[in-house]
């Protein structure tokens, strides 16, 4: 029943209602019905863990009473109650599966990636460990053990091998990520992972990269004309990626103008299925001018959708109209990983280095710079942003560089002093 200001100073009791010191409310929540709301610390206050409550809500005073001493009860004995001890207890491996799982910003091949990173931390004792009784000694010890024998056995083998440093920096970026979800949670206050020290992983850019002169790809072009896949092998000359071609789709060719859009993305995931959705990034999102860099493009494509027409006749009811560029001799789409394989053999057969499918990006780039192509639209091109291609292809110019750096400061220099200026 509620209570009057007169009764309240008079020191009036109302058998329904908490007393001051109760960490309790009554709420009338509507007209003739009444809560009572709890708020106790569900953990012992300690230096360097911050304060946490328990909340609950209950029909009853008593129910409410009930909750409240509860939770004293087990904080007195351990120090933490409810979510607070549920805490406290998580394992580094169960908040890494947890973190993987929040990630559903991401693209679902990324949130395997991440799982790949994080495929030592699970291998090892670290997993086990309370994310509360993480310390730097604890992370510094699991490094220690990367650099020694992180890589996974191979098969007779009862160790592995040493993770390499460009490997131990990926998994590191998983780990500290999933602490910086503890440390948002409030379970802890520090990310241990950062205080640690790591090696420093040599960045492989500029010229480091392996690529192709001109001539050699200039040389790949002519020998996979005769493939099958011709038209597809001249769309990753024209600086496509792997997900941009196997995600095309004929009516994203313009054949009149030789023009691809992209706007989908298909990429291959652990279980060997693939995923079609966005480009990787906005920059991916783009028109690639493909007759204009390798004219005959048109033909080599028009000629891929004959074969395919004639596929379709050959395969009866077993054919599946899919839509993309890029398929089968029974119309299904064409795995990525089968993609791949088939350039490192066409390669081969070339006579060209056996790199990487997307290193061919790479060898684009350098010509791209070596005709003095802006950046800005070099980056377009290829879809990066212009940070990424500025500081993954430019970065090192060598002394040559330098030189002409310094002849033409000097010579900017002279002009200044003639003119007064």
């Amino acid at each position: 029943m509620p209570i009057t200001r007169d009764e309240a100073v008079v020191g009036y009791t109302c058998p329904e209602c908490p007393t001051a010191v109760e960490p309790i409310r009554r709420v009338e929540t509507k007209p003739g019905r009444v809560v009572y709301r709890a708020r106790v610390d569900s953990a012992r206050p300690t230096p360097g863990r911050p304060r946490q409550q328990g909340s609950a809500s209950f029909p009853t005073l008593d129910g409410a009473r009930s909750w409240v001493a509860e939770v004293r009860s087990a904080v007195a004995a351990s120090g933490l109650y409810g979510a607070a001890a549920r805490a406290a207890s998580e394992t580094v491996g169960h908040l890494c599966e947890r973190w993987i799982e929040t990630r559903v910003d991401v693209r679902r091949v990324t949130r395997e990636g991440y799982r790949n990173w994080l495929a030592p931390v699970f291998r090892h004792d670290l997993a086990l460990t309370p994310v509360t009784e993480l310390g730097v000694a604890e992370v510094q010890s699991f490094v220690a053990w990367l650099a020694r024998e992180g890589m996974r056995p191979r098969k007779g083998r009862e160790i592995g091998t040493p993770l390499s440093a460009s490997s131990m920096r990926s998994v590191k970026i998983a780990l500290q990520q999933a602490l910086d979800l503890a440390v948002a949670e409030g379970t802890i206050q520090r990310n241990v992972v950062k205080l640690a020290r790591w090696p420093k992983a040599r960045t492989v850019r500029g010229q480091d990269l392996r690529h192709w002169q001109p001539v050699e790809l200039v040389q790949f072009r002519d020998h996979a004309d005769a493939d099958r896949l011709a038209g597809a092998w001249r769309l990753t000359l024209s600086g496509m990626t792997r997900a941009d071609i196997m995600g095309l789709r004929w009516g994203d060719v313009d054949l009149d103008g030789g023009i691809a859009s992209v706007s989908v993305g298909r990429v291959a995931l652990d279980d060997g299925s693939t995923e079609e959705n966005d480009p990787k990034s906005a920059q991916r999102v783009r028109s690639v001018p493909f007759e204009a860099i390798h004219p005959g493009t048109v033909a080599l494509l028009k000629r891929m959708k004959a074969q395919q027409a004639a596929d379709r006749l050959a395969a009866g009811a077993a054919w599946r109209d899919c839509g993309l560029v890029v398929v089968d001799e029974l119309g299904d789409p064409l795995a990525p990983q089968v993609y791949s394989d088939r350039f490192r053999r066409l390669c081969a057969l070339a006579g060209v280095p056996v790199i990487k499918l997307h290193n061919v990006r790479h060898s684009i780039a350098f010509w791209l710079h070596q005709l003095e192509v802006a950046p800005a639209d070099a980056a377009a091109l290829l879809g990066h942003s212009v940070e990424v291609h500025l500081t993954t292809y430019l970065p090192h110019s060598g002394s040559a560089g330098i030189r002409a750096a310094a002849r033409a400061l000097g010579e900017g220099m002279q002009k200044a002093v003639a003119s007064g200026v």
